[in-house]
Parts: structure tokens; C-alpha cells; sequence
């Protein structure tokens, strides 16, 4: 059997390909990333592992798609997107491209493979402003930026297909996801503040700092993509689940990443406050409930946001050091 992986050379990606790897010992696992944000560098070991497939290709090309679905796939888990509010704002026609067009290619390539499941990766972000607590899968769908957007409409098309054509199809939205994977992704705000700690740099806390989110692990998703992989078809048909982890204030995340880069540093870590970004989200009570992934698939939150940063400086002073050696 064929497990397809798009995106697999990203941050999230690249660690749920090894994870498929550990616990699918008999199948192929085919990734297709176009390499854009992702790098194969960080899984290169795959390379001679004779069950790995890792293609070149984009989830807007018909040919690209076919190529990476043979007739023995069992699961699509689609990761491939354009991620975040500022790379969708700052290219909206990509971003609509490539998170709702290459969707529905492979939407329709799983339906004529036969393809028995398909996991779908969306995002918080489908909900906007917070109406209510906790936020539950029940809560309203009003984003209000465009990567929320075009994740709304994927949503959209994966259900019409569970609907129309018997995909057996699972939606997880993730909150903010952080920490060490196959690598780390600077840009997101906990390895961001950790980054500018270890560089002599002052953390950039946007607006007053009290904006809450709720931050989850890199592991614990990608053991979350396996539960559910694992889980009877029955119990996660047409289903949706929010992932999540702690819920915190950028604040607060500043003082923990203070604090342990003051230890682990010996220096004096300042910081500074910035704008907000003009669509981003913010509310300082943000309760994410994962009880129904909890109840239905077994998701279970392993890893600490407190731990996670000291993880996160101890590579980050290492690759400094590789840097300077």
C-alpha cells in the first residue's frame, strides 16, 4: 500500500513522513512538495530507504498529482498549501492557486484511485474572531483573513466529496504549531523569540503582548495524523477535529523564553513591542478544545510549551555554533 504525504518537505511534513515510516514498516510513503518553503535536506536519509518516494512536483499540475497517486494508495494526507496570513496576503492568487485549486485535483484523483482516505490539513484560522469558550468544531466559520479563507473553502470541498462521491475524508485544524521535528521553523513566534534570544536580538512582541493562542507540538500532530490514519474509517468519515495544545499569551511566552535563554545564556534578554499584522487575530481569552479528537481518535497533548523552548535553544546554540566552528 501507497501513503501519499503532500508537502512533505516542510515542517510539518518531513517528520510525519519518518513517523510513517516507524509505524507503517510494510508500506510505500510517496511525498510530493514543490520545494518552495520545504527541503528534502532535513529527511535525506529517506533517500535510501527503498519504501520512499520523495517527488519534486506541484499539487496544481495535473501530472505532477498523478504521478505521486499510484493504483496502491490507501491515504492522502494533504499538508501541501501556501501556510500563514503573510504569504497569503502577499500572494493571493497563488495562495487561491494552490490551497483550494490544488485541492480539488486531488480530490479528484483520489476518487478515481480509489484512494480509501484522505486527511485534510486546515487551520484555527477558519474561525476568526472568538465568539465563544472554548472554541469547539461547532464554533462559527467567519475567518477574516485570507489564508483562513482559502482554508474554509478546502474544508468546503473535502466534505462535498465525502457527501457526493463516498471519499472517506477527515479535516484536523491546528492551532499555532511549534517545535522540534525533522528541524524547526524560525519564523512562527515561539522558535522566532528563541531565535532573537540566542542572536542578541530583542524579542518582537506584537501590540501589547496579551493576545492569546493556543500553541501546539510538532510530534503531537504528527502523532495525531497517525491515530487517525489508525482509527476505524467509520469513526473518522466526514469528521472534523481541532488539534490543540497549551493556551498562552505572547506575553507569557516572552517570559518563559526570558527566562530560560537568561540561564542557558547568562545574558540579559530585552524585548520590544510592534504592530499588529493588519489581519491578524486578536483576542486575549483562547480556549481550543481537542475533546472530540481526544474522544474520537485518541489525541492526547505529550509535550510542554516550557520544556519545548529549552529544546528549541539547545539547537539553536548548537547550529550557532556549527555556524561560528
Amino acid at each position: 500500500m501507497n501513503i501519499l504525504v503532500t508537502g512533505g518537505a516542510g515542517y510539518i511534513g518531513s517528520g510525519l513522513l519518518i513517523k510513517l515510516g516507524e509505524r507503517f514498516p510494510r508500506a510505500t510513503i510517496t511525498s510530493l512538495d514543490n520545494l518552495e518553503k520545504g527541503d528534502y535536506h532535513y529527511v535525506k536519509h529517506l533517500r535510501n530507504d527503498r519504501r520512499y518516494h520523495l517527488l519534486v512536483g506541484d499539487i496544481r499540475k495535473k501530472a505532477d498529482v498523478r504521478k505521486a497517486i499510484p493504483q496502491d494508495t490507501v491515504t492522502i494526507m494533504h499538508l501541501g498549501a501556501i501556510p500563514g496570513i503573510g504569504p497569503c496576503r502577499e500572494q493571493p492568487k497563488k495562495a487561491i492557486d494552490t490551497n483550494i485549486y490544488g485541492t480539488h485535483l486531488l480530490l479528484e484523483e483520489a476518487v478515481k484511485r480509489n484512494v480509501k482516505r484522505f486527511i485534510f490539513v486546515s487551520s484555527a484560522a477558519v474561525y476568526g474572531i472568538p465568539k465563544q469558550r472554548p472554541i469547539t468544531e461547532e464554533h462559527p466559520l467567519k475567518p477574516i483573513n485570507l489564508y483562513g479563507v482559502t482554508k474554509l473553502s478546502g474544508e468546503k470541498l473535502v466534505n462535498a466529496y465525502y457527501a457526493n462521491n463516498g471519499l472517506t475524508t477527515t479535516i484536523l485544524r491546528f492551532s499555532n504549531v511549534y517545535g522540534m521535528g525533522a528541524y524547526t521553523r524560525w519564523k512562527t513566534v515561539i522558535p522566532k523569540f528563541v531565535w532573537q534570544a540566542t542572536n542578541d536580538q530583542p524579542l518582537t512582541i506584537r501590540a501589547d503582548g496579551k493576545q492569546q493562542r493556543n500553541f501546539v507540538h510538532v510530534q503531537d500532530i504528527v502523532d495525531a495524523f497517525v491515530q487517525c490514519s489508525k482509527t476505524s474509517k467509520k469513526a473518522v468519515a466526514g469528521e472534523t477535529f481541532n488539534l490543540g495544545g497549551e493556551s498562552l499569551s505572547i506575553s507569557q511566552i516572552a517570559n518563559i523564553v526570558i527566562k530560560e535563554g537568561q540561564q542557558k545564556l547568562g545574558k540579559k534578554i530585552s524585548k520590544v513591542h510592534v504592530p499588529l499584522e493588519p489581519d491578524e487575530v486578536y483576542t486575549s481569552e483562547f480556549d481550543y478544545s481537542s475533546k472530540r479528537a481526544s474522544e474520537k481518535i485518541g489525541y492526547k497533548r505529550k509535550r510542554k510549551v516550557a520544556q519545548s523552548i529549552s529544546e528549541l535553544f539547545d539547537f539553536a546554540l548548537k547550529l550557532k555554533a556549527n555556524a561560528c566552528s
